[in-house]
């Protein structure tokens, strides 16, 4: 996970989940929708245990939430499941705008009593800090504004699960925990063609990469040892398969390659400008490798710094080798202007033809 951490790892919630620990209110905060459902569901199940998933007791608040009745709900026994819990997802009440009104509100409210006068935020605070244990109230949203007293509330006193992007450094790791929790153990060489295949992606798709290994576990069936085979054959699914095979063809100088990829990616109806950001991504960390060479920096020195997979740094290099800087540059700028060209109603896919050509000569 991101070293900004404010809050729990999502790994280390689910264990405490699994051995028993389920708190009453839990916030589950960050823009990675993977580990959010997985936290959401794994929560769920520890608390409504052998409940089938038609008879739990949840209640839902996505928007306008009416704090009498999330007030009723938290606060009055279940007779059927013996549990009760509250799903808050109302984007408005858990962002800072809701904090600016309530002090408006409050600026605005004189002869009201003190109860009233109260924000909704302020009355959520209140009822968080008092859930009974038949209850669980569960906050859920892709960002919470740190600055915020609410914010800071919920981080101090409830179980405030961090469910942000995972850095692609950490990528190995959090692999390598997938595969063990499928029966199986991926290679060092299907972790890095995985790798070589985001090499572009800063942060990875966890959803997508998940829906793979369930392939890869089903397709080994018995066999435990997985590799780059396995990931080539079956991660079909990724939207970067296509540039990552257009890459390698271009940084081998293989424009026959190239220009038959890139024609595949026509029929398919590719979104060329995404392609391109993708093509442009990887000829500028070539770029920046051999700028730090010529800066003297080793390559341990470039992965530090631009917080990239050491093996990635030698992977750049060995492209590298076949360019000149100013060829780079040059491929940079023409892909810069097709992006810009293409918004404006410009040439497409013919365009990127003639700029692949002239990298690949």
């Amino acid at each position: 996970m991101k070293a900004k951490s404010s809050g729990i790892a999502p790994d280390i919630f689910m264990k405490q989940i699994e051995n028993g620990t389920i708190p009453n209110v839990v916030c589950i905060v960050g823009e990675e929708p993977y580990y959010r459902d997985i936290v959401r569901r794994t929560l769920l199940d520890a608390i409504f245990t052998d409940v089938p998933a038609d008879s739990r007791d949840i209640t839902v608040f996505e928007e306008k939430t009416d704090m009498k009745k999330l007030d009723t709900l938290i606060n009055t026994y279940p007779f059927f499941s013996g549990r009760t819990v509250a799903l808050i997802t109302d984007k408005e009440l858990l962002s800072s705008k809701a904090e600016t009104e309530g002090k408006k509100s409050k600026s605005s409210g004189k002869g009201k009593s003190k109860e009233a006068s109260l924000s909704k935020q302020e009355m959520l605070q209140k009822m968080l800090g008092d859930v009974p244990d038949f209850c669980t109230v569960i906050l859920q949203a892709e960002k919470m504004d740190g600055r915020q007293k609410f914010t800071k509330f919920l981080q101090k006193e409830t179980v405030y699960v961090d469910c942000s992007p995972v850095d692609s450094r950490y990528l190995p790791a959090w692999l390598s925990r997938q595969a063990e929790r499928r029966g199986g153990h991926l290679d060092r060489g299907a972790v890095q063609r995985i790798q070589e295949y985001l090499a572009t992606v800063d942060t990875p798709p966890l959803q997508l990469l998940a829906a793979e290994m369930d392939k890869i576990a089903v397709y080994a069936g018995e066999r435990k040892n997985w590799t780059a085979e396995d990931v080539d054959l079956l991660f079909s699914a990724l939207p970067e398969i296509g540039a990552f095979a257009l890459n390698n063809a271009i940084a081998a100088k293989n424009p026959v390659l190239a220009l038959q990829l890139l024609a595949e990616e026509q029929k398919k109806n590719t979104y060329l400008p995404l392609l391109a950001v993708k093509l442009l991504a990887h000829l500028r960390n070539i770029l920046m490798v051999k700028e730090g060479e010529r800066l003297g920096r080793t390559a341990s020195q470039i992965a530090a710094e631009s917080h990239k997979a050491p093996f990635l740094i030698s992977m750049w290099q060995k492209d590298g080798a076949r360019f000149s800087e100013a060829r780079l540059r040059s491929g940079i700028q023409s892909l810069d202007r097709l992006v810009e060209e293409i918004s404006l109603g410009g040439r497409q896919f013919d365009r990127l033809e003639e700029i692949i050509a002239i990298l690949c000569a």
